[in-house]
């Protein structure tokens, strides 16, 4: 078995077909209580990684069946479910059979994948009739931020990257070096980056060289924020490069003749209505910025995108109720949407308002300062992760989500 259980669709699945099969999975859920599958607030399916040294997977949830092979630590695997078996211990229902639960534990952060196939179509999103985005060839890499199920009727799984879906057969845990260092970028260099705009079309690379892999490409106009210079092979005499954040390629490289810096964002400063904080957020829906102030000074000032005409970003003021270091955004879950989606594992998401409004990291787009969003403040990813390292309530290492009454969260407040 490969490193990502993504090889095959069982003969039980076939035969149920994917929705029939998410509704199996979605009774199995619920026979037992939260443990591993409380997390994922939405249901199946959802991705896992192996905790333990070696996990094998059985063709049925009784150790007693016939086993179908290994995984080792590290495996990623695709949970459709989680139910009891004869002996009362718990089992993961996956697409190559059943895994016991404690082995595994949900997995909210993204990984990098490489293509598996000779040729794949990438679509926009998670069904074959949104259209193809780009074409990827054996051995490219992605970063998978998850696993979507099909929509608009579409009958398969998917996975979701920065670039937009695959068939689940279709990628599998790179290993290589170049896959190795393609890091997403600590959360503190966010106070420290600068914005720029991408001048023309650009490759996007995992190194300062043109022998780095490209991972993806610019079209002009994109927003990005460059985090470090480095130097690295010289083109037309220029040898500076630059590692940037965003939100398809937080991490990689691209040559420093193909960024324009913008005006640094303005910080706004002003106090929540309900009398001064300790530290809250303005988001300053006129300058498309959000700036994070702490005894009364602005301490991280960036641009953000916000809802496009018809779902705009709401003003007013309120709090982070909800912190999630992964969650899943999908049209499934939101009355009236006015497209399918389906996020997987969107990070560093802080809900500010019912109705699904918040503040998170973005892999979709990188058109950071303009509108973009179904009404969310949207922000890069390392952008996001150093927000939410500011913002009550915490959220420890190893937790994925905490709630907290409003008294008790960091105010947001947002102008007009």
């Amino acid at each position: 078995m490969s490193g990502v259980v993504s090889t095959g669709v069982p003969r039980w699945l076939r035969q149920v077909g994917v929705v029939g099969a998410l509704l199996l999975a979605l009774m199995l859920w619920f026979v037992v209580d939260a443990g591993v599958a409380r997390a994922q607030r939405f249901g199946p399916p959802w991705q896992s990684e192996v905790v333990v040294e070696r996990t094998v997977v059985y063709s049925q949830p009784d150790r007693g069946s016939q086993p179908v092979g290994p995984l080792p630590r590290g495996a990623i695997v695709v949970v459709w479910g989680e139910m009891q078996g004869a002996d009362g211990e718990k089992w993961l229902a996956i697409p190559d059979g059943f895994l016991p639960s404690g082995d595994v534990q949900e997995k909210f952060d993204s990984w990098v994948g490489e293509v598996a196939q000779p040729t794949v179509s990438v679509y926009a999103k998670p069904f074959v009739a949104s259209g193809v985005r780009r074409t990827v060839r054996l051995g490219d890499l992605l970063r998978v931020t998850g696993v979507s199920a099909g929509l608009e009727g579409d009958d398969n799984l998917w996975w979701a990257t920065t670039e937009g879906f695959l068939p689940l057969d279709s990628v599998r845990t790179a290993t290589g070096e170049w896959a190795q260092r393609w890091s997403l970028p600590e959360a503190s260099e966010a106070a420290g980056g600068w914005w720029g705009a991408v001048s023309s079309q650009a490759n996007v690379r995992l190194g300062s060289s043109l022998d780095a892999p490209v991972v993806g490409q610019f079209a002009g106009g994109e927003r990005i924020k460059v985090l470090a210079e480095e130097e690295g092979q010289a083109i037309n005499g220029n040898g500076v490069w630059y590692r940037i954040d965003g939100g398809r390629f937080a991490g990689a490289r691209i040559h420093s003749s193909l960024v324009r810096k913008l005006p640094d964002p303005r910080p706004n400063t002003t106090a929540p209505s309900d009398g001064l904080r300790d530290s809250w957020i303005v988001v300053d829906r006129s300058a498309s910025s959000l700036t994070f102030v702490e005894g009364g000074e602005a301490k991280f000032v960036t641009y953000v995108s916000l809802g496009q005409a018809g779902v705009d970003t709401p003003t007013g003021s309120y709090s982070t109720m909800g912190k999630f270091r992964g969650d899943r955004m999908s049209s499934r879950n939101v009355a009236n949407p006015t497209r399918p989606y389906d996020l997987p594992n969107v990070p560093y998401t802080q809900y500010y308002l019912d109705g699904g409004f918040a503040i998170h990291g973005t892999y979709w787009h990188d058109g950071f300062g303009t509108p973009e969003s179904q009404g969310c403040i949207n922000l890069t990813w390392t952008d996001a992760a150093y927000l939410f390292s500011l913002t009550v309530p915490e959220v420890p290492e190893g937790v994925n989500e905490r709630w907290a009454a409003p008294e008790a969260a960091t105010r947001v407040v947002i102008l007009g």
